[in-house]
């Protein structure tokens, strides 16, 4: 399963000594350094995205912040876009920069290669002064004992495992610096070479998925809209309709309607990436627009499937209308490759 928040994370502290040292060059480079690390175990692959920021030494200035900036695999050596859309910057008028980089990866499944579009997030900051930081965080479960929905997955643990392991020893090689582990989530335990193992207690226990992660992302989504509109229930105990939505040849995720519970919703398809969670947003804002109209879940559904689709959204694809025999089945969907 892919999270929408991440399962874990772990951190390294930098510091450099040099007289000459450049804040935006070092942090470039360490981006670069950590995503080669992760692209050398086969864990990260395809091009990556990046959101920047540079703060300036006078109070209070911004001097460069970009959001979903390409960055592209095949110029890692070469140079990249982040040197690029930094490279007006003067290093002396710099107090910190921030390179945040969402990147595609693969894990197995049976010897199977899978592919999600948010597997791994890196995080580097670069102070003037000469300190900083690197942070990985990952969005997948694959590397944890029991899966999201608290089921024993000992042969894809033994696959990826000890990949992520060797991809946290070769970040505190490039960075010369002692992993530190984040704080134990609800999701699992970081340690320096992974995650601990969860006890083998009831699997409905364990749960996480649909205990806390579906229903926070359902929050996130209705706190989009306008505060008192109208929507329907999100949640039904009867079987579901649903339709798929994409971006491009992707799918980002799932229309539903159940007409017995007066319920209909978005799920997000989490593997899609950042995308099929900000699409979520303009189909709940036309769903409570049909509620408001008084038409019904199905009814509903039926409109929003004809619509034409935009590149907020995506598109409903034509024929793809199915039945689940749960609202769980569905959200359980959302979250596989």
């Amino acid at each position: 399963m892919i999270t929408t928040l991440p399962v874990g994370s772990w951190s390294w502290e930098t510091m450099t000594h040099r007289p000459d040292d450049n804040p935006v060059a070092r942090c470039v480079r360490q981006t670069l350094d950590s995503w080669t690390v992760l692209r050398s175990l086969g864990l990260a692959d395809g091009d990556a995205q990046a959101d920047i920021t540079a703060l300036g030494k006078s109070e209070g200035t911004t001097l460069t912040a970009l959001r979903r900036v390409h960055v592209s695999a095949a110029r890692i050596a070469q140079g990249s876009e982040l040197a690029e859309e930094l490279q007006s910057l003067e290093p002396s008028q710099v107090k910190a920069v921030t390179i945040d980089l969402t990147t595609p990866g693969t894990y197995l499944r049976g010897g199977k290669a899978c592919h999600a579009q948010k597997v791994f997030a890196l995080s580097v900051d670069a102070w003037a002064g000469g300190a900083g930081t690197v942070t990985l965080e990952t969005f997948s479960d694959v590397w944890l004992s029991h899966d999201a929905r608290g089921h024993k997955q000992t042969e894809v643990q033994r696959e990826n495992a000890p990949r992520l392991a060797s991809a946290l020893a070769g970040i505190s090689r490039i960075t010369q610096s002692r992993i530190v582990p984040s704080d134990p989530r609800t999701y699992g335990v970081p340690t320096v070479d992974g995650f601990e193992d969860f006890p083998d207690d009831d699997p409905d226990l364990l749960d996480f998925w649909y205990m806390l992660e579906v229903p926070r992302r359902t929050r996130w989504l209705l706190n989009q809209l306008p505060p008192g509109s109208r929507h329907f229930e999100t949640c039904t105990q009867s079987p579901v309709t649903f339709v798929e939505v994409v971006a491009g040849s992707r799918v980002i995720g799932y229309l539903w309607a159940a007409d017995n519970d007066d319920a209909a919703g978005y799920e997000p398809r989490t593997p899609a990436g950042d995308i099929a969670l900000e699409a979520g947003t303009a189909w709940l804002t036309r769903l409570s627009d049909a509620k408001q109209r008084g038409l019904s879940p199905a009814e509903a559904l039926r409109e929003l499937s004809a619509r034409q689709g935009d590149s907020q959204a995506g598109t409903v694809v034509a024929g793809s209308l199915r039945r689940a025999a749960s609202l769980e089945d569905l959200q359980d969907l959302s979250g596989r490759e």
